[in-house]
């Protein structure tokens, strides 16, 4: 039914509506230094309800009653969470909105977090509790440290306010080395703690588990992985000192609000549904797409890499795994590929505490947020593009309980690394028929595969490649046509005693595999038959009278003989002293 609104609700929301006019202020450029501390933001009388959004004027009062939607992207016929004060309430139910309360006192959590963090000992376990940004930034020097061979630093830009925006790369491999790459990124929203400590387990885990852990160990050894744990230091770092609930980064804005939503400052679908154009939204989107050195900077650390795979921005709340289109309902071209790792992802993370993360793309799923990350990487970049919203589903929301940040993170790091492996094995390669480890010289080998896509589609020109070098040479490479139901090429003949190293590629478009094992280096190496020894007419290794002998039945002419030694075509008296002179 359509709702009528009473008179005294129009004019609360005229009231409520109202802001000041404020002076106009110049756009703020990067800070040499972050400005002074300000005094810590309380949250006394506020609630966060869960509410039924059934028209348009259930959503035009909840953004009136709240500026603060803890929800993805609030929407029209489904359920959104919402920060209020409690004052508030009444007019809701006169409305008929249908609420309830998921958290009674916001203080209370905020408080009692802080008293903890304040309070805590310093732990064994680094994953106890959550951690600020100089701890975030020393355990990822601390890896480092404890991993050189497979850890280093990586760096996307700096902040708003000069903060550099740090990560860490795993891999066995040289950065030049042409391994499928998968990158991580958590904290574009500056409250979301829970995200924080996600992306730094699963440093802990590919670092530490490197060598002892069997899937881990395949996965550092055939790709390179990025993990960047907070995308918005800034507001972390406001969130700790000064608000907890702080989202955005921390710009200046013309009309003197603070903040850019990051999440909504990407290229792909900016400006649309899901964003919004006004200062002080938590949704604003910001002046133009990248306006943030922050997007820009990451952007820029992305670009170059035409070896991205997959990506994983990590979020908190809501317990989804969501993948394009997030700002048309147009459902992406790689639908059954996005679907068929979500499903892998949805398993594994329900197998570990039997939590259930709801799939799917995001419109469709979550409602339209236009100018998200993944849906610029998965457009621009080409890689595999995922949000995970990780745990709760609303009790706690933003403000976690200690005790839920190992389970939270272990389901996670399940998850990611299913989303690892099925990219690595984005196609399967099978050998049919082809050269052993011993071959004929001077003759040709063919070489015949099957090849099945498993994410994505194979690309269309030159999809699977032989591959082979010469006695260590360079790398030399053909096309495999299509042969029925397989691929076919051959390792080009080599004299005698030479080898040849050869391997096959299948490229789909987003991640290249490998036969016969998916790692560098991973080859079948075959060695020519032996030169034979100049006069040994018989074959036995030797020049000896038994060579004479045969020599001498061939005697006339004789073109092509291997009695022939000086090929005058015909077999003499030369020929005898050339083998004796070869004798021993």
């Amino acid at each position: 039914m359509t709702l009528t609104l009473a008179p005294a609700i129009i004019s609360l929301f005229c009231l409520l509506a109202w802001v000041p006019p404020q002076t106009e202020m110049p756009v703020e450029v990067a800070l040499e230094q972050p400005p002074q501390a300000e005094e810590v933001v309380r949250f006394d009388g506020d609630v966060v309800i869960r509410a039924t959004i059934r028209n348009a004027q259930d959503l035009m009062l909840l953004n009136q009653l709240s500026d603060d939607p803890w929800s993805h992207s609030p929407g029209i016929g489904g359920a959104s969470d919402w920060r209020l004060t409690r004052d508030r309430l009444p007019v809701l139910r006169t409305a008929g909105v249908p609420f309830t309360v998921i958290i009674s006192d916001v203080q209370a959590l905020v408080q009692g977090e802080r008293d903890r963090l304040t309070q805590r000992a310093a732990a064994v376990d680094w994953f106890a509790d959550f951690k600020n940004l100089a701890d975030v930034n020393a355990k990822l020097d601390a890896v480092v440290a404890a991993h050189p061979a497979t850890c280093s630093i990586v760096t996307a830009g700096t902040s708003i306010q000069g903060r550099t925006i740090r990560g860490i790369r795993i891999s066995r491999h040289p950065t030049s080395t042409p391994v499928p790459a998968f990158v991580f990124t958590a904290t574009q929203h500056a409250r979301e703690w829970a995200a924080t400590m996600t992306a730094m387990w699963f440093i802990e885990r590919l670092s530490a588990d490197d060598g002892t852990d069997a899937r881990i160990t395949a996965i550092v050894d055939a790709s390179e992985v990025f993990v960047f744990p907070v995308v918005n230091p800034d507001g972390y770092e406001y969130s700790w000192v000064t608000n907890r609930m702080w989202r955005k980064n921390r710009r200046l804005n013309s009309g003197g609000a603070y903040g850019v939503d990051l999440n909504r400052n990407w290229g792909t679908g900016w400006g649309g549904s899901g964003s919004s154009g006004t200062q002080s939204s938590e949704t604003y989107r910001g002046t133009a797409a990248f306006s943030e050195p922050e997007s820009a900077g990451f952007r820029d650390f992305m670009l170059p890499r035409t070896n991205m795979a997959g990506h994983i921005d990590i979020h908190s709340y809501s317990q989804m795994f969501l993948w394009p289109t997030s700002y048309v309902a147009t459902l992406p071209p790689d639908q059954a590929s996005f679907s068929k790792v979500g499903t892998a992802v949805q398993t594994a993370i329900k197998s570990q505490y039997n939590k259930t993360y709801t799939i799917g793309s995001s419109y469709t799923t979550y409602g339209p947020t236009a100018g998200c990350i993944e849906d610029w990487t998965y457009t621009v970049v080409g890689n595999l593009g995922f949000c995970v919203e990780v745990r709760d589903t609303g009790t706690y929301g933003f403000i976690m309980p200690a005790s839920e940040i190992a389970p939270n993170v272990i389901e996670n790091f399940a998850g990611a690394k299913v989303m690892m492996e099925e990219l690595l094995k984005a196609s399967t390669i099978s050998l049919v028929s082809g050269p052993g480890s011993s071959i004929d010289a001077d003759r040709a080998s063919p070489v015949k595969v099957t090849v099945t896509p498993n994410v994505g589609t194979l690309i269309a020109t030159n999809p699977v490649r032989l591959k082979w070098q010469v006695n260590g040479g360079s790398v030399q490479s053909a096309a495999m046509t299509v042969s029925g139901s397989q691929r076919v090429s051959q390792v080009p003949a080599i004299a005698c005693d030479q080898s040849v190293t050869w391997w096959v590629e299948a490229e789909t478009n987003f991640a290249i595999t490998r036969w016969p094992q998916n790692v560098p280096g991973s080859v079948r190496t075959s060695v020519a038959s032996a030169c034979g020894v100049e006069g040994d007419l018989d074959g036995d290794g030797v020049v000896s009278g038994a060579d004479i002998a045969l020599l001498l039945l061939d005697f006339g002419s004789c073109p092509g003989c291997a009695a022939d030694l000086d090929a005058s075509g015909t077999v003499d008296a030369g020929d005898v002293a050339l083998l004796l002179l070869m004798f021993g």
